[in-house]
């Protein structure tokens, strides 16, 4: 929490859905990623107080939820959790989403993760 806007960021989901173009690039049954640094992004559909953003090319169903992890490493499979996209955009107007969004994870966000890792609810399978 609390990284510096520009850092780059792995996004990694499963989306799903076709762009506004009607363009299915994506099946949602192969985990995918994106690269890239934040920026600040705001949203006139989404009330939120402060929101980043990273170019991606992900749709957006099967995207909501991706994870964004900061100083992945892929020997060791671990990163930083920086972001969960919450929703995507076509910035520049060509029908096709090429950003995706998150809420800015700071000191508040990471009170909420404290709290909730103390309510451990088990193994999934």
């Amino acid at each position: 929490y609390n990284q510096k806007i520009g850092a780059g960021t792995f996004v990694f989901g499963y989306p799903s859905g076709s762009h506004p173009d009607g363009n299915h690039a994506f099946s949602g049954k192969t985990l995918k990623w994106s690269y890239g640094k934040t920026f600040k992004a705001s949203s006139p559909t989404i009330k939120a107080q402060e929101l980043i953003g990273i170019k991606s090319s992900f749709t957006g169903e099967g995207a909501l939820g991706s994870a964004w992890l900061y100083r992945y490493s892929s020997t060791k499979r671990l990163g930083y959790l920086n972001g969960v996209t919450i929703g995507v955009a076509d910035r520049d107007g060509n029908q096709r989403y090429d950003t995706s969004v998150s809420p800015y994870f700071d000191g508040e966000t990471y009170g909420v993760y404290k709290v909730a890792a103390k309510n451990w609810s088990g193994k999934i399978v």
